[in-house]
């Protein structure tokens, strides 16, 4: 017998299903084999510690100090809720205000940069009725009409005459 076969045989013997005869055989080899017999009592000392007999006893309080911790890790705090949530709430957020911005913009009117002559008079505090006043009041008729074909023309930007 090889001694690769023993070793393997060896710990067929030390499960228990080992065939009696292979057990003679195993016993032959081993009583005239120095290695093989270290190995099987390396194999014999290993198998006595994992095999023992009694358990450990728990340390003193064992129980309540673990049921205090299944306590602790199953409590909710408020914060850890809030965190969790706020992770998903701040990027909708965010995009349901940018929409909200996107949508005034899209939607608000047109300001229109150009003012009428009335609303800039207005703004310079000025009387809106002063150009038509002044028309009227004017008494020769050439510089009248000459006012108002002026007054009508829109490539001149002060679109006032002054005879």
């Amino acid at each position: 017998m090889r001694c690769r076969e023993t070793e393997k045989w060896i710990l067929r013997s030390l499960d228990g299903i080992l065939d009696p005869a292979r057990v003679k055989a195993l016993d032959g080899h081993i009583e005239g084999c120095p290695r093989c017999r270290k190995l099987r009592e390396a194999y014999m000392v290993l198998l006595g510690r994992l095999k023992s007999p009694a358990e450990p006893e728990p340390l003193p309080r064992f129980r309540e100090r673990l049921r205090s911790r299944i306590a602790d890790r199953d409590r909710v705090e408020p914060w850890t809720v809030w965190a969790k949530w706020s992770l998903r709430a701040i990027p909708v957020s965010l995009v349901l205000i940018g929409c909200f911005i996107g949508a005034i913009a899209f939607l608000s009117p047109k300001l229109e940069e150009d003012m009428s002559q009335p609303e800039a008079l207005l703004l310079q505090n000025a009387d809106p009725l002063q150009g038509p006043q002044t028309l009227f009041n004017e008494e020769k008729v050439e510089n009248r009409n000459m006012m108002i074909i002026f007054a009508g023309d829109e490539r001149i930007p002060n679109r006032r005459y002054s005879p």
